[in-house]
């Protein structure tokens, strides 16, 4: 018999998941452990230990509250208790003693737990934290930035530690909140930068594989097999609709959004709020950008948007500058420009949170830029080489404090003033003192007590959600203090309590067990209140069990839409008593348009300060992303679908489709039929549209159990990333087969394509490392110096790319060498090398590859739908 489209479709996906599906069927068992899984955790267990032994270290990245926590925890009983490794749990401070510590210390698992913030600081003895081998990172998208302190020093831990002990256990529902280079860094904690990493898996290099990814994110289908356990809720619900945990039903509730409009014109009256955004557009903002008012800058009409670069740089030049200080000044010249567009979006944020916040943010504006007149006036020009601190206080309020204003002030220091248009910086400081100083006297004369988006708050819970256990959001610590204070007053009968940075750690634990003890498993003491409304900032950390709650309210637009699905987390998670979760979000319906428009022309000025000074790297991962303009508008719709959506973007569930489609297929069918079907079968099709016209094959290396799929168009070209490669033979039940080719005609395509993929396979065994420009330039040095024992160990070192981490040093470390006579080049060299050794990694060993190692399991013609009689 023929077989159909979708049987060819599904025995590939067969022969590709079979040993995974061995768990997910119900084949394994747990070995004994007192930790209790649901049977989709258990799934997930297996396959994370898989992960763990073959890379050394995993990405568990299930969606928000299906208890990654625990899969980890199984995972650590494994190694710590059951093998006696030592273990180290990096967490959230909040989550230290209200999750990991009872948990770790109820299972008698050997551990030591550290915060972020203790991992965040710059003096930390890595030395102390040598001895774990065994390293959980809970919450790990708050190591997504490589300039952070948190970041270096947990990659300086894991560089340096044994590769065939040590094993990195990274968790997170939400790896991308800005792109998808949050993904690539936590990644890079894996790797330890070792670009050929992957290479087993296909990826020869991993960072230009994540440049790709950028633009087609389904790219990343390859990586996310090799090293990920992810599972998405909507899988969850429908493929173990009868989890349980313990004996006990797992319940998922069901997600409504709705939207509580309220007149943002209103709170600050129309002139004035139309004030208000002008003036944020126009602020100069001039001590953030001082550059641009350099000599050379001002005599060539920069205005940070014109095309007046090569007048600027030959100008520059005659001023002294070298090419390595133009090629600086020109990456801080943008850097400021972009640092200044960035500090009028956050205060269009900020007005639409509340009067307070906007207040408090030009307040400190404004006193900060008396203080660099007052000193202009005096002759002195007052610089920070972290200006981005700036940023940090009028922020969103995360886990840690933010620093004082004062204290920043005081660190300013004062540079050369004689390069500068000292008259043009003093002009545009005097117009935005103006400007400020008029805006806040009228500020001042607003008062909460008749605030419309307050008012509407209050109205809510006094009405709709009255004895309603309810959780309120803001980003700002100013707009959760102001609201803790006005909402006391106005429902002085109810229990409300406020978490912020501000508030210690010990406090916010048992705000959190008095606001949800059930969830919590805590008994209220004697004078305790249960509270019924907890007011906070993102400062309440993820992993959280605040489940108690069925609601909650979000008092500030969505400007990042996917920390909206990280807050559902907190309470929508496993163990919940509702059979709804209703999510309230605040929208100024009259001026939404009119934000989002303003909103749109500053970052149009961000990216044309990235097209004028021409660099690649960007600063907006802390900007709102315009694409996310119309899921703000879906969210002021109340459109339930747009939660799934964001929840699949952010934990980058690609590809899930597949194994959906087959265990569908499994459940109804049994996996005895896709068994017996040979190998080497295959059908033809017809194609969905045009672009789908093709010869598709999958092949198996019998050596390395590595399955290739592969599409080649009518036009030639060959697609060999396995999703998009498979896209074109997806198919539904009783989807008609077209007829065959002839076989020699499908011989000759499954030849070719053997012989292709051999060829590739065979190049990367023979690919010569990419080395940095700078390692190539010292090696090129190096070959000319006369041979001498030291030569040959620098030629042996450099040949081998060193991490990300260590080429910014080694690029000032060579524009010092060239200088120096060759002796002392060397020495200054070989110091380098020595406080910079290679991280110990375990080499990709790939063999070559004949046609008798390539099998093929399947194949299938795409053929034009006009061929269709």
């Amino acid at each position: 018999r023929p077989l159909s489209p979708q049987e060819v479709y599904l025995k590939v996906l067969y022969e590709a998941y079979r040993d995974r599906l061995a768990s997910e069927l119900g084949g394994q068992d747990d070995k004994l452990s007192p930790i209790i899984l649901a049977d989709f955790q258990r799934d997930g267990y297996h396959a994370a230990r898989e992960i763990l032994e073959q890379y050394g270290g995993v990405l568990i990245a299930d969606s928000v509250g299906l208890g990654k926590t625990y899969l980890a925890l199984r995972l650590l009983d494994d190694y710590a208790y059951q093998q006696r490794r030592t273990a180290l749990v990096i967490c959230p401070a909040a989550l230290r003693d209200t999750v990991w510590k009872p948990l770790l210390e109820q299972h008698a698992i050997p551990h030591r737990i550290e915060s972020m913030e203790q991992i965040s600081r710059g003096d930390l003895d890595l030395g102390d934290l040598a001895q774990y081998s065994v390293i959980v990172v809970d919450e790990s998208h708050h190591f997504r930035n490589p300039g952070a302190n948190r970041w270096r020093n947990l990659f300086e831990l894991v560089r340096n530690a044994n590769p065939e002990q040590t094993r990195l256990i990274l968790l997170t529902a939400t790896p991308v909140n800005n792109s998808v280079y949050d993904l690539y860094h936590q990644i890079r904690l894996i790797t330890r930068d070792q670009k050929d990493f992957f290479q087993s898996a296909g990826i020869d290099n991993l960072e230009s594989y994540f440049r790709n990814a950028e633009k087609q994110r389904e790219s990343l289908y390859e990586l996310l097999e090799a090293i990920s356990v992810r599972r998405s809720r909507a899988f969850i619900r429908r493929h173990y609709p009868d989890a349980v945990i313990d004996g006990k039903r797992i319940q998922f509730p069901q997600r409504h959004i709705h939207s509580v409009q309220y007149d943002l014109q209103a709170v600050y009256g129309d002139d004035l709020y139309q004030r208000i955004a002008q003036t944020i557009e126009e602020l100069h903002l001039a001590p953030y950008q001082l550059d641009s008012y350099r000599h050379e800058v001002v005599q060539n009409c920069l205005l940070l948007f014109g095309n007046e670069w090569e007048q600027i740089e030959q100008a520059l030049r005659k001023a002294g500058m070298s090419d390595e200080q133009i090629r600086k000044f020109r990456f801080e010249l943008r850097g400021q420009a972009a640092l200044a567009s960035l500090m009028r979006v956050l205060y269009l944020k900020r007005l639409e949170s509340s009067v307070e916040a906007l207040r408090n943010s030009l307040h400190h504006q404004l006193e900060f830029q008396r203080q660099f007149l007052e000193a202009l006036q005096q002759g002195k020009l007052l610089t920070s080489k972290d200006y981005r601190r700036m940023l940090m206080l009028e922020g969103d309020d995360e886990e840690e404090p933010s620093e004082d204003l004062q204290a920043f002030l005081k660190n300013l220091e004062s540079i050369d003033a004689s390069q500068y248009n000292l008259h043009a910086i003093q002009k545009a400081v005097e117009e935005d003192v103006r400007k400020l100083e008029s805006l806040l006297q009228e500020l001042e004369r607003l008062a909460p007590q008749h605030d419309a988006k307050v008012n509407r708050l209050a109205n809510l819970l006094t009405n709709d959600l009255r004895h309603e256990k309810v959780l309120i959001f803001s980003y700002y610590k100013d707009t959760a203090q102001m609201l803790d204070q006005e909402l006391k007053q106005r429902l002085p009968h109810v229990e409300i309590a406020l978490v912020d940075s501000d508030v210690p750690m010990e406090e916010r634990k048992r705000i959190v067990q008095r606001f949800s003890p059930q969830s919590n498993r805590y008994t209220l003491q004697p004078g305790e209140r249960e509270i019924q409304i907890l007011i906070a900032t993102d400062a309440l950390s993820e992993g959280q069990n605040l489940q108690d709650a069925g609601i909650v309210i979000n008092y500030d637009l969505h400007w990042n839409p996917v920390r909206m699905v990280q807050r559902i987390g907190r309470i929508d998670r496993i163990g919940s008593p509702h059979t709804t979760i209703d999510v309230y979000n605040f929208i100024p319906e009259d001026a939404l348009e009119s934000l989002l428009n303003l909103m749109q022309r500053l970052l149009d000025k961000l990216g044309q300060i990235n097209r004028t000074v021409g660099l690649d790297a960007s600063v907006l991962g802390e900007a709102p992303n315009p694409m996310d303009f119309n899921t703000l508008k879906r969210i002021a719709q109340g459109e339930d679908a747009v939660l799934d959506e964001l929840e699949q973007e952010g934990e980058l569930n690609i590809g899930e489709f597949l194994i959906e489609d087959l265990m569908q297929y499994l459940k109804q069918l049994g996996e005895e039929h896709l068994g017996r079907i040979p190998l080497g079968r295959g059908t033809a099709k017809y194609a969905r549209n045009p672009s789908q016209v093709g010869f598709f094959a999958a092949f198996r290396h019998t050596r390395t159990e590595r399955h290739y799929w592969l599409f080649q168009r009518n036009d030639g070209s060959l697609e060999t990333a396995q999703l998009r490669a498979i896209q074109p033979v997806r198919s539904e039940p009783n989807e008609p087969a077209a007829p065959t080719p002839q076989p020699e005609q499908t011989e000759q395509k499954l030849q070719a394509l053997r012989a292709e993929l051999v060829k590739r396979l065979n190049q990367q065994v023979h690919r010569a490392k990419a080395l940095p420009t700078v390692q190539r330039q010292i090696q090129q040095w190096l070959r000319v110096q006369p041979s001498s024992a030291l030569r040959n160990e620098l030629l042996q070192y450099f040949k081998d790319a060193l991490p990300a981490t260590d080429l910014r040093e080694l690029r000032t470390v060579w524009c010092e060498v060239q200088k120096l006579a060759p002796q002392q080049a060397l020495q200054r060299l070989k110091a380098f090398a020595e406080s910079h050794p290679h991280p110990p990694v375990n080499p990709t060993a790939l063999e070559e590859t004949t046609e008798d190692d390539v099998e093929c399991i399947a194949w299938m013609w795409v053929l034009p739908r006009e061929n269709n009689p």
